[in-house]
């Protein structure tokens, strides 16, 4: 009797480890998102050759036969983050030695990070953990201005809906690409390429206890589109030049100057996104005399002209 030929799609496993306080937004989400690409698959091609098959672990669980991919979701409650996780790090460094492309979203990336995975590599994270990565693997390469940074083996993403930008990029390496369009319209997800810093707000650091440099940065926030010298920002300080340059990196993590401008250009972004005044009146409004100066620093900090992010941001308004 002559075989049979097994027509049935190959399987792409998916391991998710969850950790205590692991957003469910994303664990459900992206189960929803492969499960929903599975379906478009077999809408468009009658015999699709693969299909997604997510498995759920709790971090603490037997490890599984090492998967495809890996993801290892935002954490949003608790620091199990920073914790040590070995058994879950061991898990994961298993399984990418055995092939598995491994994946972090948000706060998981610290888990990649611990597990030693990141070595020589760049990753990325939510920008607001930008300060406690660096504290915890300062030797680290770490871009907090990409969305995605994705390597063949290795891909990470930053905030913590990048979950699906992540999602799209993982089918997009498996499926073709009016698959993962169809998916994106179904979704109401952009596919194309996005990045972090379009989304970036400028919270500063305020308690420092540095009063000296507190001092000043009440007086750069009530004047900040005043044009002000290094030695006038060091004389409201009460503070000599140099010693005001190191302690205000120390306490803010930015010089005065970059912090004037960080200033400014926050104020930039709600003038865009809140009111219809032209870019040249926003540039005159924040403290630029020199428009062009002023899109050449929003392009430089935001990656947009200051029309897209009025176009992708703001209620209403006119672009350029």
């Amino acid at each position: 009797m002559q075989a049979i030929n097994d027509t049935r799609p190959r399987r792409i496993r998916i391991a998710i480890p969850t950790l205590p306080g692991s957003a469910q937004s994303a664990v459900y989400g992206l189960q929803d998102l492969f499960g929903t690409a599975n379906r478009i698959l077999q809408e468009l091609q009658p015999a699709p050759e693969a299909l997604f098959a997510v498995e759920l672990l709790p971090a603490d669980s037997t490890p599984t036969a090492p998967p495809e991919i890996a993801i290892v979701p935002p954490i949003l409650e608790g620091d199990a983050y920073l914790s040590a996780q070995p058994e879950l790090c061991r898990t994961l460094r298993e399984w990418h030695a055995a092939g598995t492309v491994v994946c972090s979203v948000c706060a998981g990336a610290f888990l990649l990070a611990q597990a030693g995975l990141l070595e020589g590599r760049r990753a990325t994270t939510h920008w607001q953990l930008e300060a406690q990565f660096r504290a915890h693997y300062p030797h680290l390469a770490l871009d907090t201005d990409a969305l995605l940074v994705p390597e063949a083996d290795l891909v990470t993403a930053g905030g913590v809906m990048a979950w699906m930008d992540l999602g799209l990029h993982l089918v997009a390496r498996h499926v073709p690409p009016s698959v993962v369009q169809a998916l994106g319209r179904f979704l109401v997800i952009d596919t194309g390429e996005r990045q972090q810093r379009y989304y970036r707000a400028f919270t500063p650091e305020m308690a420092h206890g540095d009063r000296a440099i507190l001092r000043l940065q009440h007086h750069l926030h009530a004047h900040f589109t005043r044009r002000q010298t290094t030695a006038e920002m060091a004389t409201t300080a009460g503070l000599g030049e140099r010693t005001l340059m190191r302690r205000f990196r120390q306490a803010t993590g930015f010089g005065p100057g970059e912090y004037l401008q960080q200033l400014r250009l926050q104020r930039a972004r709600e003038l865009l996104e809140n009111r219809r005044d032209s870019v040249e009146q926003v540039a005159l409004a924040v403290g630029y005399e020199d428009t062009s100066a002023f899109r050449k620093m929003f392009i430089k900090h935001t990656g947009l002209t200051p029309g897209q992010h009025r176009a992708r941001f703001g209620k209403s308004g006119t672009g350029e």
